[in-house]
């Protein structure tokens, strides 16, 4: 059996909370006005997982949100987004409204959003939304374990949940907003590369605090360590409270300052949202006519 704490032992985040406050005060900010273009807008619109995720949610509201998502992309010219990204009973409806187009069917999975249940139900979650047509499964890590650095428990359920997963994109959710601190957010992004994962993911949009841009730094960071270390490179998901274009670009912005341009695209950044597209299409067109 391998023993995460090992691998742990070979990274560090020492000094970063330091230079993470220089850099996002001071260099990201600068390259932010630069990075806010139309080709930058675009590719967030490309990276976007669209989401619908309402206890109110329907068979009939989810074809409705996918048709009108559909519709919204033809009227407006727009590129098509990564993903649609709903609850798992819902995978067919969207996996069919989808038919024609490349845009991949994603769920969340695994008990979302608390992760609160038996690791046998959160992997029959996962399979059966899988053979119900998900491509994509986002899973969230239990964090009560990661607070109390019972990282070996996290570390072999995630290892459980990507072999049930094997077929599919895997995007595990730190839910930073309640880690906090640096040392727990840069260990669970870790723990979640180690164990696999293809993604991982801020936040489920369901706690007070979400994406922020400190926890995205230690989120890169993280990811840039393990590649370094690894060679395989994990993408980054930025989800909850992100509507506005410029949001979506300080984030970009991020990613491109740490790991580079080869994560600058859908196979390794995503943005989860449910209202940035209409920000983003009138920006888009605002700086068109310009």
């Amino acid at each position: 059996m391998e023993y995460i704490g090992e691998e742990l032992a070979t990274h560090s985040w020492t000094n970063l909370e330091d230079r993470m406050q220089f850099e996002l005060d001071g260099v990201v900010e600068k390259e932010i006005k630069q990075a806010y273009n139309v080709e930058n807008l675009e590719l967030c619109m490309s990276c976007m997982d669209y989401t619908t995720l309402k206890v109110t949610d329907t068979d009939k509201s989810v074809q409705n949100f996918v048709a009108d998502l559909l519709k919204k992309l033809k009227k407006n010219s727009l590129k098509e987004v990564a993903a649609v990204c709903v609850f798992p009973n819902f995978a067919s409806i969207v996996r069919e409204g989808l038919k024609g187009s490349n845009i991949q069917t994603a769920v969340v999975a695994g008990s979302f959003p608390f992760s609160q249940t038996f690791t046998e139900i959160k992997l029959d979650e996962c399979k059966m939304a899988i053979a119900a047509g998900a491509q994509e499964v986002d899973v969230v890590v239990t964090v009560g374990d990661i607070l109390e650095k019972n990282y070996e428990k996290v570390y072999q359920e995630l290892k459980l949940i990507r072999e049930v997963c094997r077929e599919v994109r895997l995007k595990v959710i730190l839910e930073t907003g309640e880690l906090k601190d640096v040392e727990s957010i840069f260990n669970a992004s870790l723990i979640a590369a180690y164990a696999g994962a293809d993604f991982i993911k801020t936040s489920t949009g369901k706690v007070p605090v979400n994406a922020t841009p400190e926890s995205v730094y230690i989120m890169c960071e993280a990811i840039k360590q393990y590649y370094a270390t690894s060679g395989r490179r994990v993408g980054l998901k930025v989800a909850g409270g992100v509507s506005k274009a410029q949001n979506a670009v300080r984030y970009l912005t991020i990613v491109n300052h740490i790991l580079g341009k080869e994560w600058l695209s859908p196979h390794y950044f995503r943005i989860g949202a449910s209202q940035l597209m209409d920000d983003l299409t009138k920006e888009i067109k605002a700086l068109e006519n310009n």
